[in-house]
């Protein structure tokens, strides 16, 4: 009698689990549509990156791509104590003497800049071979720093924790853009970046 009380619960058991497998539903397949991906934001090739806030927005425009490398070569020549060719490459003749000028201050008083700056794209007209575009960098990330890391100037002025607004025309000329004009012109709105 006890045999056939555990032969019945095993088959009970069995027939529990043939009835759960049954009851299983198959998986079903799916297909996905695939989403578009924002290129990873490049790294700067000289020791210091320009980090674009708004990235996503911009990273398939080749000016701002532009603009940004040529600002990091800018920033990694003031720290390499010379002139590195991503400087020279993306910069017109008269911009680069602009530069040049003032990372020779900066070399004579010993002085560097963040590895990393914070800007941000207000902006983007292109019109041919020509692109203008406004720019705003967050100053206590791309102002000049003594031996000791303390801003030069001073560190209590209102500007420093600000977005600087920078007017920029670039330009293609051979292949690939390069920047001809700028110029700081006022503040951009917003605060610290996150």
């Amino acid at each position: 009698m006890a045999s056939v009380a555990v032969l019945a619960l095993l088959l009970g058991v069995s027939a529990c689990g043939s009835d759960d497998d049954k009851a299983d539903p198959k998986p079903t397949k799916t297909t996905a549509s695939p989403t578009p991906t924002t290129p990873v934001q490049p790294k700067g090739a000289d020791g210091v990156t320009y980090e674009i806030q708004n990235w996503a927005a911009y990273a398939d425009d080749p000016a701002v791509l532009a603009w940004k490398q040529a600002v990091e070569g800018v920033a990694g020549s003031t720290n390499a104590r010379k002139v590195l060719p991503s400087m020279r490459q993306g910069l017109s003749k008269s911009v680069l003497r602009t530069y040049v000028a003032s990372i020779k201050q900066a070399w004579k008083g010993d002085w560097h800049v963040n590895k990393v700056g914070d800007a941000k794209v207000q902006s983007v007209r292109t019109s041919g071979n020509q692109a203008r575009m406004v720019v705003c960098v967050w100053n206590p990330t791309t102002v000049y720093y003594d031996k000791n890391n303390k801003p030069i100037g001073d560190p209590s002025r209102a500007e420093l924790s600000t977005w600087a607004r920078q007017k920029v025309t670039m330009r293609l000329t051979g292949g690939h853009w390069i920047m001809t004009a700028f110029k700081y012109s006022g503040k951009c709105p917003g605060g610290a970046p996150a």
